[in-house]
């Protein structure tokens, strides 16, 4: 294959200006691979609500016409990837979510090589599957596992899963999400004059059982004894909302808790959010790899995370902040009051996050391991599987 001469079609139907974190990493991909010379278009289903002046992405970006209806989805994605294929003739077809990788396994037949993907959900919740519907979908995604080249494995944590699901192991790869700095530095003067905030914790999450920010609100409220100026940010919303609320309030911390519900990805008003707080928190268990981590650690900030998941191939315990054992408010709360307590000890291990982050999740990292990946098996060797520090 010839440098620059490399036509990729990625396909998901998550992409901005949807949050999900497959949304963050199909533009990250697309942004690395078009930096890296690589011919890019981008296949993705419409948002549900208002149409879309495509997001600031320099690649062609078609939309599916969105309809609730998930059998429908199905066959109009189906059909739009058949079209696409027929016109943009890639040399490669990468799928950026689990129902992407699913509707490619229903192509009768590919045309180039296929590089699928395990996020997160899209794999747990069908190999093995829970439900008869899932269980359909799990046949269909094993039929993808078989005809993929490569399989693009959010973190090593689900690479492992995948393995122990009988997806072959050669085929597989780690590829990290990424954080576009380009994005940030255009906004920077909108975020100019706001500044760090003292004892405040932020969380970004959908506020879900799996992202256990009780335990974040039981860990605040055992470390306010120690720090009484102690505050907590929650950024998100979510069908545990209501709970969560009534959980501060019973925890007698409702005074120091901001639910500040849905801000969008990138915007100035999240910006502002990890920009004015001290560290960050979320103990959520069983992610594949959490995107807020990463932007955490690009704001310059320590996080606790658990020790689960992906979660310890972001945050490095002792070094980038600290891992609590998984669903441990007493754990928390003392990692906290550790970070909060020692100014000195919370800015040396934001600047790490920051240079970690740099090195690790910028795009051009992404762009340079994902083009090396295309290159292999468009020439049919085996995908590399670069060093990464797990």
């Amino acid at each position: 294959m010839a440098d620059g001469t490399c036509r990729v079609l990625l396909f998901g139907t998550e992409f901005p200006p949807s949050p999900a974190g497959t949304a963050v990493y199909a533009r990250c991909l697309a942004l690395a691979l078009h930096d890296q010379g690589v011919d890019i278009a981008v296949l993705t289903q419409a948002p549900a609500q208002d149409p879309v002046d495509d997001v600031d992405v320099p690649v062609p970006v078609s939309r599916i016409p969105y309809t609730r209806n998930v059998a429908r989805r199905y066959a109009r994605s189906l059909g739009a990837l058949r079209a696409a294929v027929d016109q943009f003739k890639p040399h490669c077809l990468w799928t950026t979510n689990g129902m992407g990788t699913r509707v490619a396994a229903l192509l009768s037949r590919l045309p180039c090589p296929l590089i699928s993907c395990a996020r997160g959900s899209d794999i747990r919740t069908r190999l093995p599957p829970r439900g008869p519907w899932r269980r359909l979908e799990g046949l269909v995604q094993r039929r993808a596992y078989r005809r993929s080249v490569g399989v693009a494995a959010a973190c090593g944590d689900l690479l492992t899963y995948a393995v122990a699901q009988g997806v072959d192991e050669q085929r597989l790869f780690v590829s990290h999400s990424a954080f576009d700095f380009a994005r940030l530095d255009g906004m920077s003067a909108s975020l100019d004059g706001i500044e760090r905030e003292r004892s405040t914790v932020l969380t970004v999450a959908r506020l879900t059982r799996q992202k256990r920010v009780d335990v974040v609100l039981r860990a605040v409220a055992l470390a306010r004894k120690e720090i009484p100026e102690l505050r907590l940010v929650i950024v998100g919303d979510g069908p545990e909302r209501l709970r969560l609320e009534g959980l501060a309030r019973e925890l007698q911390i409702d005074d120091c808790v901001r639910f500040a519900g849905v801000l969008q990805p990138f915007s100035v008003d999240l910006c502002a959010e990890y920009r004015r707080a001290t560290a960050f928190a979320m103990t959520s268990v069983g992610e594949g790899l959490a995107n807020v981590f990463i932007e955490a650690g690009a704001f310059g900030l320590p996080s606790i995370g658990s020790a689960s998941g992906g979660t310890p191939e972001i945050v490095k315990d002792g070094a980038t902040g600290w891992l609590v054992r998984p669903d441990d408010p007493t754990d928390t709360a003392a990692r906290i009051v550790t970070l909060l307590k020692s100014p000195e000890t919370g800015a040396q291990m934001g600047a790490a996050a920051r240079a970690w982050v740099e090195e690790e999740f910028g795009l051009q990292t992404l762009g340079r391991r994902s083009r090396a990946v295309i290159r292999a098996v468009i020439n049919g060797s085996p995908v590399p599987r670069p060093a990464v520090d797990l």
